[in-house]
C-alpha cells in the first residue's frame, strides 16, 4: 500500500471513530508503529487536525467539527482522471495498480449517474496505446523498493548484468524509480561500484531490506544525472553530429530528442542534427534505425562503429542469402 493510500485510510478511520490507538491503526493498515506515527505527522503537516489524548483510554482522534470533504470536480476533470486510470492500468498495469483502482472506485461511488455517463462518453472517443508492463510479476519487489526509497533505507539485491551474463549480490541505496521505453529502472548508489548507477528492475532476481539508513550523496540531482542521456543509459559525454537526408530529415526535425539538440536546415532538404549526449550506445541504435538516410559526421569513433556495424549486417545478409538459396534447393528436391 502506498503512503498516500495509508494516509487517506487513517483519515477515514479516525473520522468514523472516537479514539483510536496507534497499534489499532497499525493492525488496520498492516504496517508498523513507526510508519503510523510518520503518516500522522505528514497529515498534521498537511493541516489535518489529528489530536492525541494520553492515558490508558486515550488515542488519536479528529475533532467532530472537522469534515474532510472531497473537492467538487467538473465532468472534464472526472473524465481526465478515468482516462489516466485506463492508461496506467492498461494491459499488465503499473506498480500502484491496486491502490489506483481502489481510489478510482471510491471516486466513482461519490459521483452521480449523470456524471459517470458524461465521463464515459468523453473517454470512449479517445484511445491511447502504451507498452505492456509486467509489474504484476514483481509487486513485492516494487513495494520494498518504494518503501526503502521513502524511508531512505539500503537494500540488498541479486542483480543480473546483461553484458557480463552474471548475477551478483549488491547493496544499493535506492534514490528513484523511473519508467522509460517499456521498462522500470531504479537509480541507486551502488556500494560495490561506489557510484550512482541505473538498474533495470526486471533484472533484480531477489531483494532484502537491510534496515540500514542512508543519506543521498551531497550534490546529487536527478535532473543533472539524466539530462544528456539519449534514453536511460549513461556514459562519457560526446558531441554528436549527424546529417539526415529526406524523408528522415523531415521526421527528425519535428521532434525534440534532447534539450541540447540543434538543427541546421540545408537547401537540398537535408538537416545537420547536433547534440551533447551521455553515452553513444543508445543513439547509435537510433541512427542505425534510419538506414541510408543518416550519416554520422562526428565523433569519428561513432562513425567507425556504425560503419563496422553496417559491414557486419551486410555479411549476415550475404551469407544468409547463400544459405537461403541452398535451403530453397533442398525444399525443391523434397
Amino acid at each position: 500500500m502506498s503512503k498516500f493510500s495509508r494516509m487517506m485510510d487513517i483519515v477515514m478511520y479516525l473520522q468514523a471513530r472516537s479514539l483510536v490507538k496507534a497499534q489499532e491503526l497499525a493492525d488496520m493498515l498492516e504496517t508498523d508503529l513507526k510508519t503510523v506515527y510518520r503518516d500522522i505527522e505528514s497529515l498534521r503537516t498537511a493541516n489535518i487536525p489529528i489530536e492525541a489524548k494520553s492515558g490508558r483510554y486515550g488515542g488519536f482522534y479528529i475533532p467532530k467539527d472537522f469534515y474532510f470533504k472531497a473537492p467538487k470536480l467538473t465532468p472534464e476533470e472526472i473524465a481526465v482522471l478515468f482516462f489516466a486510470g485506463e492508461i496506467l492500468v492498461k494491459k499488465n498495469g503499473f506498480m500502484f495498480e491496486k491502490d489506483f483502482k481502489t481510489a478510482l472506485s471510491k471516486l466513482k461511488n461519490t459521483l452521480a449517474k449523470e456524471e459517470i455517463n458524461i465521463s464515459s462518453d468523453k473517454i470512449s472517443s479517445i484511445s491511447y496505446e502504451i507498452e505492456s508492463l509486467k509489474t504484476r510479476l514483481w509487486e513485492n519487489l516494487f513495494y520494498i523498493i518504494e518503501k526503502c526509497i521513502s524511508e531512505k533505507k539500503s537494500i540488498d539485491v541479486e542483480y543480473y548484468t546483461l553484458s557480463r551474463d552474471e548475477v551478483k549480490r549488491r547493496t544499493l541505496d535506492p534514490y528513484h524509480l523511473i519508467y522509460k521505453n517499456g521498462a522500470w529502472y531504479l537509480i541507486a548508489f551502488c556500494h560495490w561500484r561506489k557510484e550512482v548507477k541505473i538498474f533495470r528492475v526486471d533484472r533484480i532476481k531477489s531483494i532484502d531490506e537491510t534496515g540500514i539508513p542512508f543519506k543521498i550523496k551531497k550534490g546529487f540531482s536527478l535532473r543533472d544525472y539524466l539530462k544528456n542521456s539519449w534514453q536511460i543509459t549513461r556514459g562519457e559525454e560526446a558531441d554528436v553530429v549527424v546529417r539526415f537526408f529526406p524523408p528522415a530529415s523531415r521526421l527528425v526535425k519535428e521532434m525534440e530528442w534532447l534539450p541540447t539538440q540543434k538543427i541546421i536546415e540545408e537547401k537540398d532538404g537535408t538537416i545537420i542534427f547536433s547534440a551533447k549526449v551521455s553515452g553513444l550506445m543508445e543513439i547509435k541504435r537510433w541512427i542505425l534505425g534510419y538506414g541510408s538516410q543518416a550519416e554520422v559526421l562526428k565523433p569519428q569513433s561513432l562513425r567507425e562503429e556504425i560503419s563496422s556495424e553496417i559491414k557486419k549486417m551486410l555479411k549476415h545478409y550475404t551469407s544468409t542469402g547463400k544459405r537461403h538459396k541452398t535451403a530453397e534447393k533442398e525444399d525443391n528436391k523434397n
